[in-house]
């Protein structure tokens, strides 16, 4: 998924300001009820501290006594936790998440410009999507654990997989990684077996806005916390002021009519319109209508949504389904923060095709539940 190294950019620009080796700890395999998924990361210093879960705290404390044999020796390790059964109780580890996961260490050296997280950082600065090919166990000796490689999207498949023959299955492990789906893969090669771990890497979430009204201050602040990159326009040029906004990606004085020479619209994963007035909207909504985004935000009621996609005409047809008014989930918000946090979870349900219901409710006992009230209130 998209984001899921946000928490490691300040970490790496740390690391880069004080040369400090340190172990990047990646789960490459879950199974069960877990934490965490494959593909989550978290960094180790020196001095035991910790940036980013990987467990909750269950497993973690184990996690930074095994890091210590990774900065004595330089050598890359998989561990693997099972908390499926007491035997946690033995280790003394208190888990007990009723899942189990591997996890892949392997030491980030500052003479190596601390790779491989330098790869995901470039790459998420870069927008570029792909997938990260990780040796997590190999007896081979040109393949040694701890080798990775980032392949953009555009040369899957053109180029050698860790600069060497493609590895047998290594296609299929590809575009499977490019299909959001983390995938580990054991490659014979000369009578060994190599084991590889293929993360898929998405590009952070893009999000435009167009209003930058007071209550765009918390929505911007809020989707950065995600690590979204945000683009703000506004017709107004008294309204883009970076003190205003000293978060956003991008401040932009632009009319409705120049937006599409202005922007590359498909870039944006979201669009919100908020400008508070429903002209400026409507020519804003006439400007994106081509655009591939996958959510746009309308506040307000329903009957307004209703009338700004009726003004579109025959163009309605092009972004009905993706446009949400009034927008967000229904978590009882009224403060601009609460809208804020309201809005951000919508888009984010929606973009990663969840449903943004409470993950313990069981969908068919609650249709069948207001089906029962239904008819209660017809008697």
């Amino acid at each position: 998924m998209a984001n899921k190294i946000n928490h490691l950019l300040e970490a790496y620009r740390q690391l880069q300001r004080d040369q400090q080796d340190s172990v990047l700890a990646t789960i490459i395999e879950t199974f069960g009820s877990t934490y965490q998924k494959a593909g989550a990361r978290m960094l180790i210093t020196q001095a035991g501290e910790l940036v980013g879960l990987l467990g909750g705290g269950c497993f973690e404390r184990d996690l930074v006594e095994q890091a210590g044999s990774v900065f004595e020796t330089g050598a890359a390790k998989t561990l693997f936790y099972d908390m499926r059964s007491g035997e946690d109780a033995i280790w003394g580890l208190g888990l007990g998440c009723n899942g189990a996961v591997r996890v892949f260490l392997q030491l980030l050296e500052a003479e190596q410009e601390f790779s491989p997280l330098n790869l995901l950082v470039e790459a998420a600065e870069a927008q570029a999507h792909g997938v990260l090919v990780t040796v997590f166990e190999s007896a081979h000796a040109d393949f040694p654990a701890g080798r990775s490689q980032f392949l953009p999207a555009a040369i899957v498949g053109e180029q050698p997989i860790l600069s060497s023959a493609p590895f047998p299955s290594a296609t299929a492990a590809l575009q499977t990684a490019l299909q959001q789906k983390p995938r580990i893969e054991t490659h014979p090669l000369d009578g060994l077996d190599i084991k590889v771990f293929y993360d898929p890497v998405q590009p952070p979430w893009q999000l435009l806005m167009f209003g930058a009204g007071a209550d765009a201050i918390p929505l911007v602040n809020c989707a950065k916390s995600l690590g979204w990159r945000v683009t703000l326009v506004d017709h107004r040029p008294a309204h883009i002021k970076p003190e205003r906004f000293p978060l956003a990606d991008q401040l932009l004085h632009l009319t409705p009519e120049q937006v599409a020479d202005q922007l590359d619209l498909h870039r944006f994963n979201a669009i919100m319109l908020m400008t508070h007035n429903i002209e400026y909207d409507q020519r804003f909504l006439q400007a994106i209508v081509h655009s591939r985004a996958g959510f746009i935000g309308l506040l307000g009621p329903t009957h307004r949504k209703q009338r700004l996609l009726h003004s579109l005409g025959d163009d309605a047809a092009l972004i009905a389904e993706r446009v949400f008014g009034p927008v967000g989930l229904d978590i009882g918000a009224q403060t601009p923060e609460e809208i804020a946090l309201s809005i951000v979870a919508g888009i984010h349900a929606q973009l990663s095709g969840r449903s943004g219901l409470q993950l313990g409710y069981d969908v068919v006992a609650i249709k069948h539940e207001c089906s029962h009230s239904q008819a209660q209130s017809i008697r």
